[in-house]
């Protein structure tokens, strides 16, 4: 047994028997239950890659070798290995590991990401600089079957084949194929894939032919193998073509890839891995849920945090509202970028399949295919992460704002959120969608403000529209009160001298907070945060504006009031708390709020 917290260096793996080798995979996987069952954290993503990540540490040299993981979130072994098991118990807490790869925590994380498909242009990255003279061995990109069908791993495939043979332009691709994103793949390369994976009759006749039948007659396997994989589009593209392999196979998997590391050409070696492998709840999940995991109990998989009785998520509340919308109208047209557990969204592909599209991870053709639906008299829903929504920035800009087009964003985890850090923060959206032309953003404090702005982006607004809300807990509303003007902001407390500015579920706090103290502080709702309530401008003309928000300073509410107040001569004194120009890092919620005073106590305490 390997004391896994005293491993310093991944080099000790290459003096182990292929035994030794699969005993570590079964204590690496059951480390790997053990602490993400008391932290949280992406689990079946990191259980089906143990045996690869074994298997290249084995073969290659990190760093020199670059090995380059694809998002990140499936490399918990690679950690281990490289000497960071011992901070596994504080595993995405503040200050302990992040639960993706970290530049400042390792040498061997050459490539630090959070969103899908950039390894291959990674990998050519390292090969131009290789070129130009860099000290760099092998370039490996491993991308899992979800994320290969972006459009940006598409075009980095393009361009890497084009480049010819020879060492210094060879990319080693590992394609990890579990046929999963978070939950299941869709789309025309995902069925190549399942032809692949059938077609085994090439590997068998190669195994059981003699080698000098091989070299004698190689133009007819050539011809063959063609003929086995026609359709298939990545030989055409120049990369020579080995698997699928069975991805937990660790003798199988090491002579492949000092196959490759021997080779001359640019590869690609299909591996067949089982997300979740080694836990049955895990293995079974067909939809996400043990995609990313709170703490849960092992025997029972059931999660430790129970919501309470009239409680659900923000983003559970506004896929039923959305539901309930789309029951009473078929123009509705829902688009998932591979979000449909984390969006809220299971229940409404089970009832209305016709109105819901998963585009897989493909946030740019997503939005450009909402444009075009709204000019054919659909109303589009692009329902997606507000760290997703930012890849499709231009698409945003150029093919929905610009042309008006009535286009819904359900932008979730707006906001801080957690975890994950700072690759998935929600704290740019308003920065990107506010400098647009035509665009309305809104964010509710509850699901009964939530209704009424869904209910007016779908029913009454004709040009795009924003509506934001948080990675957090809400409480459910039995009976929706319609809120008359929701374009206006909301007195939530009668206006003093100072006065606090806020919008979504911190209303909902500062309310409270503000009541309970009796402190003499007014408190604004500002729910629709673009276009700006000039009425509600003009009552607090000459007044002390408190803003708080969870978002970057640059093109936040704040800067438009800034803005007005100097355009309308309004006399405002302007408080503003919010993110200064810096990224956020992982942590809880709420110490990270109060790290950044943006906690409601920090807030009142500077205020008053």
């Amino acid at each position: 047994m390997i004391k896994l917290e005293e491993i310093k260096s991944p080099d000790f793996v290459k003096g182990l028997s292929v035994k030794e080798l699969e005993r570590l995979a079964e204590q690496i996987r059951a480390f790997i239950i053990e602490n993400v069952s008391e932290t949280g954290g992406h689990l079946s993503s990191n259980l089906g890659t143990v045996e690869l990540i074994i298997a290249l540490h084995y073969v290659f040299s990190s760093p020199k070798d670059k090995i380059i993981f694809d998002v990140g979130h499936q490399a918990y072994a690679h950690k281990i290995l490289t000497g960071r098991a011992a901070g596994f118990p504080r595993l995405r807490k503040k200050n302990g590991i992040s639960g993706f790869l970290k530049y400042q925590e390792s040498e061997h994380d050459v490539w630090e990401a959070g969103h899908s498909s950039t390894s291959i242009s990674a990998a050519a990255g390292f090969l131009a600089a290789k070129e130009a003279g860099c000290d760099i061995g092998e370039v490996v990109a491993v991308i899992g079957d979800g994320a290969f069908q972006n459009g940006l791993a598409l075009s980095a495939l393009n361009h890497l084949g084009s480049l010819g043979g020879g060492k210094k332009h060879k990319v080693i691709i590992i394609l990890n194929d579990n046929d999963m994103s978070i939950s299941r793949n869709v789309g025309s390369l995902s069925k190549m894939f399942n032809r692949i994976r059938i077609k085994k009759s090439y590997n068998i006749l190669k195994k059981i032919t003699p080698r000098f039948i091989h070299r004698a007659f190689y133009w007819l396997k050539e011809g063959f193998k063609t003929y086995v994989y026609r359709g298939n589009p990545l030989v055409s593209l120049g990369y020579r073509y080995f698997g699928p392999l069975n991805g937990h196979n660790i003798k199988t998997l090491i002579t492949y890839f000092e196959y490759a590391k021997r080779s001359e050409q640019s590869l690609i070696i299909h591996v067949k891995t089982v997300k979740g492998k080694g836990y049955p709840f895990s293995e079974q999940d067909q939809i996400g849920v043990w995609h990313g995991i709170g703490p849960f109990d092992i025997a029972t998989g059931k999660q430790r945090e129970k919501l309470p009785a009239g409680v659900t998520t923000w983003s559970e509340g506004i896929g039923r509202l959305l539901l309930d919308f789309a029951r009473a109208n078929q123009k509705i047209t829902v688009i998932s970028a591979a979000m449909i557990y984390g969006a809220g969204l299971e229940r409404f592909t089970e009832e209305l399949p016709k109105q819901i599209i998963d585009v897989g991870i493909a946030e740019e053709h997503g939005v450009v295919m909402a444009s075009a639906l709204s000019r054919c008299g659909r109303i589009p829903v692009v329902a997606i992460y507000s760290t997703f929504l930012q890849r499709a920035y231009d698409e945003i800009n150029h093919d929905v704002a610009r042309s008006d087009s009535h286009v819904v964003f359900l932008i979730d985890r707006a906001g801080i959120v957690g975890a994950d850090g700072d690759t998935h923060q929600g704290i740019f959206d308003l920065a990107y969608l506010s400098h647009l032309p035509n665009m309305t953003i809104m964010m509710p404090k509850d699901l009964n403000e939530a209704a009424s702005q869904i209910d007016y982006a779908l029913n009454k607004q004709t040009g795009p529209i924003a509506i934001r809300y948080p990675k957090a807990k809400t409480t459910m509303i039995e009976n929706i009160a319609p809120v008359s003007d929701i374009l206006s902001w909301e007195e939530a407390l009668p206006l003093k001298e100072k006065n606090i500015v806020t919008y979504g579920p911190d209303v909902l706090e500062y309310e409270r907070e503000i009541t309970a103290r009796g402190l003499n502080l007014g408190l604004v709702n500002a729910r629709t945060i673009k276009p700006l309530d000039e009425k509600m401008l003009a009552r607090l003309a000459g007044k002390t504006v408190i803003v708080v928000e969870e978002v970057v300073i640059k093109g936040s509410l704040a800067a438009a009031l800034l803005e007005a107040n100097a355009r309308l001569n309004l006399g405002m004194k302007i408080i503003i708390h919010g993110i200064d120009d810096r990224y956020v890092d992982y942590g809880s919620i709420a110490e990270t709020k109060k790290e950044l005073g943006l906690d409601v106590s920090s807030v009142l305490n500077k205020n008053l």
